[in-house]
Parts: structure tokens; sequence; C-alpha cells
């Protein structure tokens, strides 16, 4: 008896075809909107670098005792101060509405900077209860001059001239972000 030869052999069956287009014309749509989405789409960010130190630059930078400028938000108002009492505190009560007094914070950080013009780094210590807006707020207070300020002048070490100062405290940084104040 012969064996009756595989049926397989004679069938000839053909490869799945998938259709593709409209996975692509998907693909092609959601790129589109995202790129458009995008160019539309502006962040901002303001750099506050991380505090980072070793014992080497701590022990040189505290043979003399720095100003560390330090404004601690509470639920009261605002105290301006110095770790190494290098400035008498200061005390900024809130607005009556209860937000940060943004503008008497920049004007008592105005006497500060003409006392320690070359100065640049404030350390902010947000209480929990502060919002996003108002430790931008706060924060713009710190970094620029405004128009009505007096002008505080520092010397160019380059030209040897007095340069007025468009920065009040440009480098801030953030302490006991987990903590309450």
């Amino acid at each position: 008896m012969f064996k009756r030869p595989s049926s397989r052999r004679k069938t000839h069956q053909g490869g799945i075809v998938l259709n593709l287009v409209p996975i692509l014309d998907a693909m092609v749509t959601l790129i589109t909107f995202l790129l458009f989405t995008m160019s539309f789409l502006s962040l901002g960010s303001i750099e506050s670098p991380f505090p980072t130190a070793s014992t080497k630059q701590i022990q040189e930078k505290l043979k003399e005792k720095p100003l560390q400028l330090t404004v601690t938000l509470k639920e009261s108002g605002a105290e301006i101060w110095s770790p190494f009492n290098k400035i008498a505190p200061k005390k900024v009560p809130h607005n009556p509405d209860g937000t940060p007094n943004a503008q008497g914070i920049h004007d008592v950080l105005i006497g500060v900077k003409k006392q320690f013009p070359k100065e640049n780094s404030i350390v902010i210590i947000p209480a929990s209860g502060n919002t996003y807006d108002e430790l931008i707020v706060v924060m713009d207070s710190f970094r620029t001059m405004e128009a009505g300020d007096p002008p505080i002048f520092q010397k160019n070490e380059q030209t040897g001239n007095d340069e007025p100062l468009k920065n009040l405290f440009p480098n801030v940084i953030f302490g006991n972000l987990l903590g309450d104040a």
C-alpha cells in the first residue's frame, strides 16, 4: 500500500496581508497634532541650584563668616535674617489677604544689598501653606531690581568703573523644603 501524498503540498496558502493604512494614518495625525501643540506651549523655568559643599570649601568659606541671607516665610509674615548675625533680623507682615508682602520684602532686601553689594545668593525657607504662585512672586521680588528702586553701584573689576546693579539676589536657593518653618 502506498501512502497518499500530503495535501499540504498542493494547497497554496497565501500569507496574511495586513492593512496598515489606518494605523499609519492615525500615527501621522497624532505626530502632527503633537508637533503643533508643542509649538504653542511655552515653558519658563527659574534655576535654583541645590546646595553643594565639600568640607574643604566649607572650611575656606567659614574663615570669614558669610552673610547667608535667609528669608523665612511663616504664617504671620516673612522674617529676613542671617545665621551669622551680619544683619539685624527684620520682620515683614503679610498683606491683609494673607499673602506674603513681596514689595515689603523687596524694600528690606534693597537695604541689605546696599550693605553687601557683592552678595548674590539668598535662601528661602517656605512654610507648608505657601502656594506656588506666592513663592514665584516672592522669588521675583528677590531676583530683580525694579525701575523705582534706588541705584546700587558696584565696582567693575575689569574696567574699574562703578556700574549700577541690574539684579538684586539672582541666586535663589530653597532650604528646608520638607519641614515646616
